[in-house]
């Protein structure tokens, strides 16, 4: 997988019956609205669950079309390096990126960060959604992003090629399963996983960088093994013609594979599973009234009932207080919806990932390529 404006006086509410959305402190400079506004996406069922959740929300509320951007969210952080800091008006209004871009984003000023009276919902959002400590200071009491879901990387399986559920990650180490194991091409979710299967772990490493060599002496074992390395379609074809028995992925993968009919299932293994979060962010630089309405789009996107919604489509838990929880996520640890959850997984702090996540990226891919 690899955005301030001050609020008039007076305040304009348009409520959507059903629904409970609230877009507020609609200042005398927006009068005109943008036809639409512009969201960078992932595709497939990425865009699916947001398009279904959020973005008709969002127009329904409002009338303004929106439309998606697909650069690659690292190619796209790249490109705001650049025009940014040259004045120039980005390409996109929103930014859905993994959290450890937004967190860089962040530190970069490459965001217009949102006040509670823009965004007011999120007040409503879970203590894991907002940006860490660090880069709060930043911006004061304003947030720079948010962050919406979490999700996990779990150990999927099709049941018909294994001799039995598997309990622990060591089963990838199995025999049988040689040429069998599929994961990402650049190891993500697996990182920290193999750090504890070393004895290592991940809050340890930012002081102790070297104590990640442990792991990389793992992956080094487990390498020939690995028949698959790929991105995201590559999962859920490989699911859906059975070409690999264990794979490590995010379930939203699993759920796409599923909705083609494809024999698949998951497991939390005893040692935990790594958890991330996907941000949305405002970018800076952009005129009054998209930069208005890009805040907007957020504060639909962070509502509980939109939250609930999305989280059903796109296999995600949703980071919103109150949000509904889909009945196929409560008591999973694939979905951390408890505090239990939490405390059984493993949850990577954004700086982490920011100071460290390329050197893994790099170091995996020396040794599986």
């Amino acid at each position: 997988m690899k955005r301030s404006i001050v609020i008039a006086a007076i305040v304009v509410i348009v409520v959507v019956v059903g629904i409970g959305i609230w877009i507020v402190g609609r200042p005398s400079t927006t009068a005109e609205k943008p036809k639409s506004i512009i969201v960078r996406a992932w595709g497939g069922g990425w865009e699916y669950a947001l398009d279904e959740a959020v973005s008709k929300a969002f127009e329904e509320a409002t009338g303004i079309k929106v439309e998606y951007d697909y650069t690659e969210d690292s190619e796209l952080q790249t490109r705001l390096r650049e025009i940014i800091p040259a004045g120039q008006v980005p390409p996109v209004d929103v930014n859905w990126t993994i959290s450890t871009n937004a967190y860089l984003e962040a530190q970069w000023g490459l965001v217009s960060p949102m006040s509670l009276s823009e965004v007011p919902n999120l007040a409503k959002m879970r203590p894991e959604a907002k940006p860490g400590a660090d880069v709060m200071a930043l911006y004061g009491d304003k947030w720079p992003y948010v962050n919406v879901y979490a999700y996990t990387y779990v150990l999927a399986y099709v049941p018909s090629l294994v001799s039995e559920v598997p309990d622990s990650w060591r089963v990838l180490w199995e025999p049988q399963y040689k040429g069998k194991i599929a994961m990402y091409d650049d190891g993500i979710g697996f990182h920290a996983v193999l750090a504890r299967l070393a004895g290592v772990e991940i809050s340890e490493v930012l002081a102790h960088p070297e104590k990640m060599e442990a792991a990389w002496d793992l992956l080094k074992t487990l390498a020939p093994s690995i028949g698959g390395l790929g991105e995201d379609p590559d999962f859920s074809m490989w699911i859906e013609r059975k070409e690999m028995a264990l794979l490590v992925t995010i379930l939203t993968n699993v759920f796409e594979a599923k909705r083609a009919g494809a024999e698949v299932a998951w497991v939390v293994p005893k040692e935990g599973v790594e958890v991330h979060t996907d941000a949305l962010e405002v970018v800076k630089n952009l005129p009054p009234e998209r930069d208005y309405w890009a805040k907007q789009y957020i504060n639909i996107a962070c509502d509980p009932t939109v939250q609930g919604k999305w989280a059903e489509l796109l296999g995600c838990p949703p980071l919103a207080v109150g949000a509904p929880i889909p009945d196929y996520m409560k008591g999973d640890p694939a979905f951390p919806t408890e505090p239990e959850h939490w405390a059984m997984n493993i949850f990577v702090p954004e700086n982490v990932l920011a100071k460290y996540q390329k050197e893994w990226f790099a170091r995996f891919q020396e040794i599986t390529g």
